[in-house]
């Protein structure tokens, strides 16, 4: 389990010297924070170059993550320099258009094939032959990401199940179909490692955030996080342990990443919804959101654990009441799930 930051009130409230004001008491600043690009990215980069957009089409160990690969493909025949078909490994989704999903499980197995289309996600074991490929006159776009799950303190090592027919769960989910979860800045889909037979698959939320919202700052204590921005655009703001606030524009294409017990949250700067894949190196969802605290716990016990005055806490609670995820009450035009 990761460590929780105590000083991420104070720095939020304006209450630790970093040099600028915090976040609640002083408008954001124009210059904000934004990453470079490079080839080899070092561990300090959390946020690929927003001119890129979905020009890339692998990240090596991206943000300093050596074990972590993302690859995008773009297929189709009748886009100039695009393939007919790629690899289908490790966990991924069909960003646009529809491809076929085929997949060996073994040597003497037949192939399989299903249709993925729009917002199907799909999870393949590391033991099985798969591929996509488009039909005639057809196109795509593919995100996959390979690296597996993140060891998580406490939980027992999972269990060997590469002998065992992969016939108890499917290969891929249909996650648009899937009933959202409504909230006060938009809406939000779950999707977690039991509905795939491969005992490796990861989960992810597909996060949606209407217009002048932003979500809860929230915690993922379990595992780092990795967003890929589909469309729109907004900003990250993420609450490093121990620094000042750290902001980052989201466009499609641009991928961001939030190590694991890092607070943060989104808001969407466009006029339309900003949606974002967030990928978690985990079987399972889990979050903590500011409110949720608020609300578990009294502003007496809180500001005994952050150190801080209980007024403090009290007028944060009100706040946040008070803004229910729109843009309304906060000097600052911000947001989190």
């Amino acid at each position: 389990m990761a460590s929780f930051d105590h000083n991420v009130f104070q720095r939020l409230l304006g209450a630790v010297p970093t040099g600028t004001p915090g976040f609640f008491s002083a408008r954001r600043s124009t210059g904000g924070w934004a990453m470079r690009s490079r080839t080899r990215r070092s561990d300090q980069s959390l946020t690929t170059a927003q001119e890129e957009g979905w020009s890339w089409s692998e990240r090596v160990a991206p943000f300093g993550i050596r074990d972590v690969r993302v690859n995008h493909h773009v297929l189709g025949a009748s886009i100039d320099g695009a393939a007919t078909a790629c690899p289908a490994s490790g966990w991924g989704m069909v960003v646009a258009g529809c491809a076929t999903l085929s997949m060996r499980p073994h040597a003497s197995a037949s192939i399989r094939s299903m249709t993925l289309h729009e917002g199907d996600v799909w999870s393949v074991p590391a033991s099985v032959s798969a591929w996509f490929h488009c039909h005639p006159g057809g196109q795509a776009s593919v995100v996959a990401f390979v690296g597996g799950r993140e060891p998580e303190a406490g939980r027992d090592a999972m269990p060997d199940l590469s002998g065992q027919p992969l016939s108890h769960a499917g290969f891929h989910h249909s996650l648009m179909a899937q009933e959202a979860e409504r909230t006060c800045w938009g809406s939000l889909r779950v999707v977690e490692a039991d509905v795939f037979c491969d005992p490796d698959a990861l989960s992810a939320a597909l996060v949606e955030i209407e217009p002048d919202c932003r979500t809860d700052l929230h915690w993922h204590l379990n595992t780092s996080v990795w967003q890929i921005c589909l469309d729109s655009e907004g900003q990250l703001t993420r609450l490093p342990k121990g620094c000042r606030q750290h902001n980052a524009t989201l466009r499609p294409g641009v991928m961001a990443y939030v190590p694991r017990g890092e607070g943060y949250f989104v808001r969407n700067d466009g006029d339309r919804p900003l949606r974002l894949l967030e990928i978690f190196r985990s079987d399972h969802y889990h979050d903590l959101s500011l409110p949720q605290w608020l609300a578990a716990s009294s502003a007496e016990d809180i500001a005994a654990h952050l150190c801080v005055d209980v007024g403090v806490v009290a007028g944060l609670a009100r706040r946040e009441n008070a803004s229910s995820g729109r843009i309304v009450a906060f000097p600052a035009r911000s947001g989190t799930h």
